[in-house]
């Protein structure tokens, strides 16, 4: 077993900013991002013995990120969810089963790639997503934002894969009337 001496001190100064931007991307508040970053440091600290310089100090790193951000997630994930199946089909749909007028469906003006593009749609759309059950907003970022397999989502967040999709499109639901309220209407 080969390892390698790493300055820590040279570490920060090289990876920092790279590992903070890496985090914010993922989390998309600066704190937590922070913090995901801090706890990086402190894991390298105390497991600096075992890297190996098999990979590079910046994959090393960005592995414990990754991880660091999985947990986050995880933690999140455990907090209680409120909100029940009935409680959302009934807010967009009538007693017969039909769309309720302030819930219906509607296309965008502009096409997707236009609006992945847009500043402003992005920041409605992260202000959605915030807004969903942390569960919730957690499988969506994880699915369709870092592009995780379904089971790995399902692994790491400790859920059934039929509960995967029931989340994600009671998630798909409350994205679809948030953007409504917000984006069709501004």
């Amino acid at each position: 077993m080969k390892t390698t001496k790493i300055n820590l001190e040279q570490l920060v100064h090289d990876y920092s900013d790279y590992l903070f931007r890496y985090a914010f991307s993922k989390v998309e508040r600066k704190e937590i991002a922070e913090d995901l970053v801090q706890e990086t440091y402190i894991v390298a600290v105390t497991k600096i013995h075992t890297f190996r310089g098999e990979s590079s100090p910046k994959t090393w790193l960005t592995s414990i990120l990754r991880n660091k951000i999985f947990d986050y997630y995880r933690q999140k994930a455990k907090e209680n969810i409120t909100e029940t199946k009935e409680d959302i089909l009934s807010e967009s749909f009538d007693e017969k089963g039909n769309w309720k007028k302030d819930h219906l469906p509607f296309v965008f003006e502009e096409d997707t790639e236009n609006l992945l593009n847009n500043a402003d749609f992005l920041i409605v759309f992260n202000l959605c997503i915030d807004n969903l059950p942390p569960l919730w907003g957690s499988v969506i970022k994880m699915r369709f934002i870092d592009a995780q397999k379904g089971k790995t989502v399902c692994q790491e967040l400790n859920i059934s894969e039929s509960n995967l999709w029931q989340i994600i499109h009671r998630s798909k639901l409350k994205l679809k009337d948030c953007l409504t309220l917000n984006w069709k209407n501004r």
